[in-house]
């Protein structure tokens, strides 16, 4: 079976990271695309693309691509997947997918309307083994009915792109951290009745890798021998004026009384404490004390037992064999449209919550 065929717009941290040098491995890498030349075409040498661009339509007019990664700063994803869609070609999309309600709509229009396979990023709770088992032991009412459910996702920042930061651009924790407790709960909990939401700028100023820093760590030297590559021991010296949030609280109210609480920050300095997941139910509870270990603490009928699954893969991976499945079997995607909708419009509406906060 002839292999699909990708095209990756975006070449920084995530791409080079996860996506490109997955897809050169179980796919055919065609295209990079990046608004900086120089990256896109260090990416293609790095992973054996055939060729690069700096503009995203050469990627959408191609006849030689059948999918795309949108891998680009977080204001440009909606008009970029909206494109795809428009070229005939299936995309993955990295979150948010919009920040913004009209493109939002738009966008889900435009997949609707061409009906490509979109995959809307994060799909971590459709193939993470601890949240579907997580799932399972809440449907099957093992521990009661869920009453509280936390998530906690933090670090002390980007230190490689500049609008991170920047609230123009789309920018700050909730979109790029909270987004997986939102994800999470949505896939175990459905869609929830209200959103309300806390958010501060906690530092004004950062500092970051110089642009010309971070192209030239696009090398063999970094992200063959040292991925996944976070830049350690490298120093930041750029300063950044902080517009967008870096310390958020997301809360999601559901019909049946329970209640999400999501933390996302940058600035958790130090290590982390506070357990990844945690569920508490009328009769029991699940714990997941790491992510990315396979194993959840159960307590239920007063006993404590430790269920360990297999250890998750990392989602761009299994975003990238899902799509190639559907592709191929003409599947919808398990993380359907309509849940990528849900989980873009509360990360929207927790900032407008946040803009609306009553002072003292």
């Amino acid at each position: 079976m002839k292999k699909v065929r990708f095209g990756v717009i975006g070449c920084g941290n995530v791409a080079n990271n996860y996506y490109l040098p997955y897809i050169a491995e179980v796919a055919e890498l065609v295209v990079t695309c990046d608004k900086v030349l120089e990256r896109a075409k260090r990416s293609a040498e790095l992973w054996g693309a055939k060729r690069y661009c700096s503009d995203p339509e050469e990627v959408f007019s191609a006849d030689d691509v059948d999918a795309v990664v949108i891998t680009t700063s977080h204001k440009s994803h909606a008009e970029l997947a909206i494109r795809a869609a428009e070229a005939g070609k299936h995309f993955i999309v990295q979150k948010p997918a919009a920040i913004n309600m009209n493109d939002l709509e738009r966008l889900v229009s435009a997949v609707k309307k061409s009906g490509v396979k979109a995959i809307f990023e994060p799909s971590s709770p459709f193939f993470s083994p601890m949240v579907k088992k997580a799932k399972e032991l809440i449907d099957n009412s093992e521990i009661g009915e869920p009453c509280l459910f936390i998530s906690y996702v933090g670090h002390s920042g980007p230190k490689w792109s500049d609008w991170f930061f920047k609230k123009e651009e789309g920018g700050g924790v909730i979109y790029d951290l909270a987004v997986y407790g939102i994800a999470e709960s949505v896939y175990l909990f459905g869609k929830p009745k209200s959103v309300s939401a806390m958010g501060s700028i906690v530092l004004e100023k950062r500092l970051i890798l110089t642009p010309e820093e971070h192209t030239r760590t696009i090398a063999p030297e970094y992200y063959k021998e040292k991925r996944p590559m976070y830049y350690q021991g490298m120093e930041p010296t750029l300063p950044v004026e902080v517009t967008a949030y870096d310390n958020s609280i997301v809360t999601l109210c559901y019909e049946n009384g329970l209640i999400s609480v999501i933390y996302g920050n940058y600035v958790t300095f130090v290590r982390l404490e506070m357990p990844s997941l945690q569920i508490y139910g009328r009769k029991g509870s699940i714990v997941v004390p790491v992510r990315w270990t396979g194993e959840l603490k159960v307590v239920r009928d007063g006993k404590e037992e430790v269920i360990k699954t297999d250890r998750p893969r990392p989602y761009y991976e299994a975003s990238v064999d899902h799509l190639i499945e559907c592709i191929e079997k003409d599947m919808e995607p398990l993380p359907y449209i309509e849940w990528g909708k849900q989980i873009t419009e509360i990360m929207i509406k927790a900032h407008e919550a946040v803009a609306k906060a009553i002072t003292l």
